[in-house]
């Protein structure tokens, strides 16, 4: 009897010993999953943050990044540019963290960003250098946009001029009578040199000067040296009372007049422009070759006036005097002209200059 009392309270201690491990297993696993959840919880969390943080980096950078010529010259030749237009309008321009606006036009109908870029440039000797670019975005402003029939912040052209030569090209143009460069590779590797077209003597000690977007009715080069800058108004050309220089014109049919193939004359029609003697035409030159004397106005007759009232001792009209010699072929619309200030060169200096002329390939 006693021992069956001991075994019955040595069997309820083994139960109640393994009822504890029981509980304490269950608690212990219990608490382990309430942490691994808390654990799961804090990690998704985290990794959320992490991707929002990651998304709001890949906005503002997308707000920041730059505009670079490559990217450009990309968009451009894939046809993207007149679609970013269409499709982003100004604002898609303006995420370009490069884009800035030019202040002091308050009185302009129309505002403008601009955009500072670096193209490398080699040229026929296979010398690579920096070329400096700005790109040009005029939009209509929104206080004159529906007054002149355009939206609001209307992207109005788009234009990108090289900074050195001030030579430009369009690349958009709302109005389409308006047509933007087919090529744009052909600028940016355009050379702003005069020996790519001709070679010739200079008179005197006398240099080209760098490369002119305008100079009167084309583009060129003016003659650079010593002289003394006759007096002006502040709006006149250069090329008007400079030394003188070479020009190159894309408009030959507008200019030169030919007669069943030979050149007999020249139309330039310019304000404050005069000719005077008969046009001639000059033997012994590369191509044909017209020779033109031509008065320019040095001051409007406002300016005359002012200047009168400062310089009472002047007894005559200020003008300048220059030759001007017309060469061209009639099958090409590209025309040169030298032209050599009287005040300091003779008809048989300006003779001489078109005669020595010899021009390359690429120059028609």
């Amino acid at each position: 009897m006693r021992k069956r009392i001991v075994f019955i309270m040595a069997t309820i201690c083994v139960l109640l010993i393994t009822g504890c491990g029981a509980s304490n297993s269950a608690a212990d696993s219990a608490g382990t999953d309430s942490r691994m959840e808390e654990n799961t919880e804090q990690t998704d969390a985290e990794e959320k943050a992490a991707s929002e943080d990651i998304e709001d980096s890949a906005i503002s950078s997308e707000i920041v990044k730059e505009l670079t010529m490559e990217a450009l010259v990309e968009l451009y030749e894939n046809g993207g540019l007149a679609l970013k237009v269409e499709e982003e309008g100004l604002e898609g321009f303006l995420a370009y963290g490069n884009m800035k606006q030019v202040s002091g036009m308050a009185d302009s109908l129309t505002g403008l960003y601009t955009c500072d870029l670096v193209y490398p440039y080699m040229s026929e000797d296979g010398i690579t250098s920096d070329r400096n670019y700005e790109l040009q975005l005029s939009y209509w402003r929104p206080e004159t946009a529906e007054e002149y029939g355009h939206a609001e912040n209307e992207i109005d052209n788009i234009r990108l001029l090289e900074k050195e030569s001030k030579d430009a090209v369009l690349l958009y143009e709302v109005d389409e009578r308006f047509i933007p460069t087919k090529d744009l590779q052909e600028f940016l590797q355009r050379d702003y040199g005069i020996d790519q077209y001709l070679l010739c003597d200079l008179p005197g000690e006398f240099a080209l000067g760098e490369y002119r977007e305008d100079i009167g009715f084309c583009d060129g080069w003016l003659l650079e040296g010593e002289m003394e800058e006759l007096p002006h108004d502040e709006w006149i050309s250069e090329a008007w009372y400079c030394l003188g220089g070479i020009g190159r014109g894309e408009t030959a049919s507008q200019i030169l007049q030919f007669d069943n193939g030979t050149l007999t004359n020249v139309t330039l029609m310019m304000n404050h422009t005069g000719q005077y003697h008969e046009s001639e035409i000059l033997e012994g030159c590369e191509v044909q070759a017209v020779l033109v004397e031509y008065s320019f106005d040095l001051f409007t007759a406002s300016g005359w006036a002012e200047y009168m009232t400062q310089h009472p001792e002047t007894e005559e009209v200020l003008d300048s005097h220059y030759w001007y010699v017309f060469m061209g072929k009639e099958d090409s619309e590209i025309f040169y002209v030298l032209f050599l200030n009287q005040e300091y060169f003779t008809k048989d200096d300006a003779i001489h200059m078109a005669q020595s002329v010899r021009f390359t390939e690429r120059a028609f």
